[in-house]
This record gives C-alpha cells, sequence and structure tokens, in this order.
C-alpha cells in the first residue's frame, strides 16, 4: 500500500466550480453583504471578510484530563498570543454531543477561527459546512474530519503509525521465536474518532495479513483509564502466554503497566519473561520508558507542530485569501523536519510521519516531549 497516497478531491468538475463561484459571487453583491463566504480552490476554504477581524481564537477540545490535549491547548495558547491573540477554550470531557455543543457556542463569538480535535470525526460535519457558510475558518488538529469544509488540517499518518507498531512486534517476536508467531493483546481505543481507527486498521490488518500466525486479541477501551486498566488485567489472566500487547495512545500505557506489575509480570525488555509492549506519542512518559527498557517502541506525532503549523497556514494563507499550496512541507524546527500538504474530502491535509522514538535519539530537543518538559517546564503525570 502506498503510505503517501492523497485523498481525491470532491469530484465535481471545473465549469460546475466557476459556475458556483459567479452564483456566489453574485449573491453577495446583490445583498450587499462582504460577509465570509467560503470558496474552494486546491481544496482550500477562502473567507471574505467585511469587518476587521477578531483577536479571539476558538479552540474546541475533547479532554483536558490527558496530557497530551494539555499540551495541544498549551501549544495553542503560546502561538496565539505570540501573534497578540487570545484563546477562548472549551473542554468536551470526552462527551461527542458536549462537543457539538461547545462548537455551537464558540461559533456564536464570531472567532478569528475556529481550531478543534474531533471526538467523532463524522458527527462535526454538519457544524463545519455551517462555519464556513458564516465565514469562520476552521482548523482541525490530530483527529480529522471525513468531510466537510475545513480550511486546515494537520494530522500525522495514523495508519502508518499502527502498521509500524505491528512490524516491530512482528520483528520482536521472530526473535524469540525463530518465526513470527505468538499471541498480542491491541487494546484499542474509540473508533468514532477516525484517528484511532486508522492506528487499530494498521496494527490488526498488517499482522492479519502479513503474520497469520500471531493471533491478535482485539479488545476495546473507549479511550477510558478504568475500562483499558481492566481489559488489560483480564487478558493477562486469561492468558498466561501472551506475547505482546499494543496500546494505541501512550495515555493508556500507565494502565497496560499497572496490570502488568499487579501481577507480577512487569520484566524489562530482554528479560526472557518480558511482555512486548508497544504505543504511540512519544510522550514524556514514554522517553522515560524507552530509556530504561520498560517499553519496546514508542511512535511519536507532534502535538506543538500540530497546532504552530495550522496557525500559521491560517494566519499566512486562508485569511489572506491564498491557497494553502500543495506538495512537500519541510520544517527543521521538528525532529521529523519533512512532510506532506495534500488535498483531502475535507480540505489541505498536513500529514506528519510517525517515526520510533529510541534510546539513540531520545534526548533530541526537538521532540516534543523534551521541548515541553525542558523548555515550557511542564510535568507529565499518569495520564
Amino acid at each position: 500500500m502506498d503510505w503517501e497516497k492523497t485523498y481525491a478531491s470532491d469530484g465535481r468538475s471545473e465549469s460546475r466550480w466557476f459556475r458556483e463561484l459567479r452564483l456566489t459571487r453574485r449573491s453577495l453583491l446583490a445583498s450587499g453583504a462582504a460577509a465570509a463566504a467560503a470558496v474552494a480552490t486546491a481544496g482550500s476554504v477562502r473567507p471574505v471578510f467585511a469587518q476587521e477581524l477578531s483577536k479571539t481564537v476558538a479552540w474546541s477540545t475533547p479532554y483536558m484530563g490527558f496530557f497530551f490535549f494539555v499540551v495541544l491547548q498549551e501549544a495553542l495558547k503560546r502561538k496565539v498570543e505570540s501573534l497578540g491573540l487570545e484563546l477562548l477554550a472549551k473542554d468536551a470531557n470526552g462527551d461527542s454531543s458536549a462537543q457539538v455543543n461547545d462548537w455551537n457556542s464558540l461559533l456564536l463569538q464570531r472567532p478569528r477561527y475556529l481550531i478543534s480535535d474531533a471526538m467523532d470525526s463524522e458527527l462535526l460535519i454538519p457544524l463545519a459546512n455551517r462555519a464556513s457558510a458564516q465565514g469562520i475558518m476552521l482548523g482541525m488538529v490530530d483527529t480529522p474530519l471525513t468531510g466537510g469544509k475545513v480550511a486546515a488540517t494537520v494530522t500525522f499518518n495514523n495508519q502508518l503509525s499502527g502498521v509500524m507498531a505491528a512490524e516491530k512486534t512482528a520483528e520482536i517476536l521472530t526473535k524469540k521465536y525463530g518465526k513470527a508467531k505468538g499471541s498480542v493483546l491491541n487494546n484499542y481505543g474509540s473508533l468514532t474518532a477516525v484517528a484511532l481507527r486508522d492506528r487499530k486498521d494498521g496494527f490488526e490488518e498488517t499482522l492479519r495479513s502479513k503474520y497469520p500466525d500471531i493471533e491478535i486479541i482485539s479488545r476495546p477501551q473507549n479511550n477510558r483509564h478504568e475500562e483499558a486498566l481492566a481489559v488489560v488485567s483480564a487478558t493477562l489472566r486469561e492468558r498466561p502466554d501472551l506475547d505482546a500487547i499494543h496500546m494505541p495512545t501512550d495515555i493508556f500505557v500507565v494502565d497496560a503497566r499497572q496490570a502488568l506489575l499487579t501481577q507480577g509480570r512487569l520484566f524489562p525488555v530482554g528479560h526472557e519473561k518480558h511482555i512486548i509492549l508497544t504505543s504511540i506519542d512519544a510522550s514524556p512518559n514514554a522517553v522515560d520508558w524507552v530509556k530504561k527498557g520498560e517499553i519496546d517502541a514508542d511512535i511519536a506525532q507532534d502535538p506543538i507542530a500540530y497546532m504552530e503549523i495550522v496557525v500559521d497556514l491560517l494566519e499566512n494563507y486562508t485569511l489572506k485569501n491564498k491557497p494553502i499550496p500543495l506538495g512537500p512541507y519541510e520544517n527543521k524546527k521538528y525532529f521529523w523536519e519533512k512532510a506532506v500538504i495534500a488535498d483531502s474530502p475535507s480540505g489541505p491535509l498536513v500529514t506528519i510521519p510517525p517515526y520510533f522514538l529510541t534510546a539513540e535519539n531520545a534526548d533530541d530537543p526537538r521532540h516534543w516531549a523534551n521541548v515541553v518538559t525542558k523548555k515550557w517546564g511542564m510535568t507529565q503525570n499518569a495520564g
């Protein structure tokens, strides 16, 4: 499979595109309203403004009880304040219906733009289209929408991260048994989020298609600590022969480690009784786990880059009625350095490549974990 494959456009013909554009302009001129109107050009959303833009940036987060999302908000706060703007934030506290209400409330404030991380990648599409119709730009980070009008989205290749975790698991099992065999628990997250669906699919489809002798025990934890702990604990009791555990995010590795510790099965990498453990995020906790040999592989995504890049795109392109350029993206400020901007069903999409956090590269100052702990002075606790 080609992991650099770009999404198709919305399929409208060029003539239809221009016809719609002429109708939109005619309607605006006739009404005398120079309020915002979304114009699709190479997948971007370009508004027209009649009055001075708000200095308020709206942010809708699905959670604030998890460190990753705390970092997302802190990164956005620092970015907008550096531009002389202020942040208005709402926390859905794990409730997708509450996030819908949050969007409605924030849109009523007529912000400069709304940035969000979706709990449900389909539920928010109508609101995305409404925001566009109202001339309010929308930026998505981390978990994108699967449709709707979005000015800019910044995420990473979630499916490839699942593939990488699966390949690493198979590699370690091959070293252990001489062939890729054994059993692995995939304690996957909520599937209403396309990012978590992609991680699950990437992990399980790779093992299923390439390593048929590896048994997959696929069980959900619905993005809840208590469920993650219960699932891992029950699986360890049921399967004394369990070889590996994969968690979709570092947020719930703490629960896997607690279950292993409680049952006397937490052994370091290299120990004959060690249970393989892989995850995704490369959080400050993961840096410690990797250095101590308590986790076999952790795959990095970059919440700081998400926020900094989406704001830069909105400010430097969309607000200036410029289409976001598609193609290669390079920024040596970040460890990964190179990404791709492509068209997607919801608009321009920046896809940051996943990479392994290793003991050898763990001290690089560009890792988001090192930025937040060593530069920002933040401390990660359990979640």
